[in-house]
């Protein structure tokens, strides 16, 4: 009786599964004695293994067009940054990190940051005021248009297939510029 209960289970959890994938599963021919759990085991397919980037495998030619197309990303950037064009700017930037540089926390870091910097740099730093960031476009006069309108593209890591790593190198050391991702066929700031 317990064999026919347990073909009667298989059965129908064959079917079921026939029913619901695109790829229809061979019956497994059960043993009378044989528990549950190893026939299943046997009956379902093993997952795929999962592809893995690796980034020595990208071609030269990919890499050398990847660092032109970014090459000209950065000097669009850079000029962007010049004429002070927030708006510009925000097109540049993932969803992710726009939503980042807005929020308080990060945008309370920074102000502790720049006011610690302001007082390293200042002759009394008691008179020295806090300048509070309250949103991305305070990030945008305060930090990136001092900093980055002159940046240099040097270098590119991939990451991934559609994420880059840019650098530009001073003194010998490579510096990150930005993490990049290919986003809708165009280049955004992650981060």
């Amino acid at each position: 009786m317990k064999q026919i209960g347990l073909l009667s289970i298989l059965s129908v959890i064959l079917v079921l599964s026939c029913r619901s994938g695109p790829h229809p599963i061979e019956p497994v021919p059960v043993e009378p004695n044989a528990p549950i759990a190893a026939v299943l085991e046997e009956s379902v397919p093993a997952p795929a293994e999962p592809v893995v980037f690796d980034p020595l495998l990208v071609p030269e030619e990919v890499h050398a067009s990847t660092m032109e197309e970014l090459r000209a990303f950065i000097e669009a950037l850079n000029a962007i940054i010049r004429a002070r064009n927030y708006t510009a700017w925000v097109s540049y930037l993932s969803e992710s990190r726009y939503a980042e540089i807005n929020s308080e926390a990060f945008l309370a870091g920074i102000t502790e940051d720049l006011f610690q910097r302001d007082q390293r740099m200042a002759r009394d730093p008691r008179r020295v005021e806090r300048r509070v960031l309250t949103n991305s476009r305070d990030f945008f006069y305060n930090l990136v248009v001092p900093s980055r309108s002159n940046d240099r593209l040097d270098d590119i890591s991939f990451v991934a297939e559609n994420r880059v790593r840019a650098y530009t190198i001073e003194r010998g050391m490579r510096i990150i510029l930005y993490d990049l991702q290919l986003i809708d066929n165009r280049w955004k700031i992650i981060n």
